[in-house]
């Protein structure tokens, strides 16, 4: 008796491409961010009604991930070792 989904080739094909898809997407989107934040000033983001220590955060968890992507895309090199998500899991709450 099989409980669940069963395993096939097409799903386990599907289920592969789509986690490679989610991760390279998801660092372009921690880019794109990066981008956007690096746009505006610290006032700025205060002035949306964020404290300095959480614009400061803000900043360190996506340079964190933009450093990761450059990693990830061979663009860089890690020298050291190096927790990516340290500043990110802070913004994560009760998912972090």
């Amino acid at each position: 008796m099989t409980v669940g989904f069963p395993l096939t080739k097409d799903q386990l094909d599907t289920r592969l491409g789509q986690v490679a898809l989610q991760v390279r997407d998801g660092l372009g989107d921690a880019v794109q961010v990066k981008a956007l934040l690096d746009g505006q000033t610290d006032a700025a983001l205060i002035a949306l009604g964020y404290v300095q220590a959480e614009v400061t955060l803000m900043r360190a968890a996506y340079t964190d991930l933009y450093n990761l992507n450059r990693v990830a895309t061979a663009q860089a090199t890690q020298a050291t070792v190096n927790d990516f998500f340290f500043n990110a899991k802070k913004l994560l709450g009760i998912y972090g």
